[in-house]
């Protein structure tokens, strides 16, 4: 397999990942609802709420075996993608409504997505040489430090600013498990035991911060934090320690999938509005 057609495949895998792991999060939800109207029906909605926490995990090998195959900045924005899936999962099977500021934002996804990955120029293979891990330590580790600080003083106050602080921090965790994914592609033993360590560390540890982040604020007010830096962070760090070149019009296609997914994500109460 080429270079090219590993990075296709790459991609192919990597919206695959998205897009189920945003339909389970669908399913999950479609399952509360039915649940909050219809207590009787309970045995039913835990088990499609099962299906939904099922695909919502296979999520997480998918997308590594998709950051086997392409680099961080063709594969982290792909994120993007199945928040676009989400809002459709909502539309037609949650009937929830879609405002026009929304279809703009899935509009500018889509144009982002296609600069990025048609204008990636980064090889599919990885190697040790590439890896920078002094940087890697440098980048990370304050930026750890700054967020865990910032949890503290947000819960001394009450949670005040958590949907902010806690967001950050679910997206940091969220990019540094595909970094850490990524670095496993690497043919070396010892990283990629390593790093399949840390990958399972972030996991759970994104997981508990968005959960977290979600029980003391509302959603809305997550997301609009959580998948920016997801996928930012995640570019950033490959440029740094990973020796990923990201070029002007990639630049370009990151702006327009970080607007769309504020778009999204931010408007998310609005639209509901709208429909009702």
């Amino acid at each position: 397999m080429s270079s090219t057609e590993s990075i296709v495949f790459g991609i192919v895998i990597g919206v695959l990942a998205y897009s189920i792991q945003n339909i389970g999060k669908g399913i999950q939800k479609y399952a509360i609802e039915g649940l909050k109207k219809d207590k009787k029906i309970k045995s039913k909605s835990s088990g499609i709420w099962i299906l939904g926490t099922i695909l919502t995990s296979l999520y997480l090998f998918i997308q590594w075996l998709a950051l086997l195959f392409a680099p961080i900045n063709a594969i982290a924005p792909l994120e993007s993608v199945g928040l676009i899936v989400f809002i459709l999962f909502s539309y037609f099977v949650l009937k929830e409504g879609i405002s026009k500021l929304e279809i703009v934002g899935i509009i500018f996804i889509l144009i982002g997505i296609v600069l990025v990955t048609f204008f990636n120029i980064n090889p599919s293979t990885l190697n040790s040489v590439d890896i920078n891990l002094v940087n890697l330590i440098i980048f990370i580790i304050p930026l750890l430090i700054a967020e865990i600080i910032g949890i503290l003083l947000s819960r001394s106050k009450g949670y005040r600013g958590a949907g902010f602080i806690l967001g950050i921090t679910g997206g940091t965790l969220m990019a540094l498990q595909t970094v850490s994914k990524r670095i496993t592609a690497v043919p070396d033993v010892n990283l990629t035991i390593l790093f399949s360590i840390l990958t399972m560390v972030f996991a759970i540890g994104s997981l508990l911060s968005t959960q977290l982040a979600f029980a003391k604020s509302k959603a809305n007010r997550v997301v609009p934090f959580f998948i920016p830096t997801s996928i930012l962070l995640a570019i950033v760090t490959g440029y740094f320690a990973l020796s990923e070149v990201i070029n002007l019009f990639q630049i370009g296609g990151i702006l327009l999938v970080l607007i769309g997914v504020g778009l999204l994500s931010g408007f998310r109460d609005e639209s509901e509005r709208e429909s009702s």
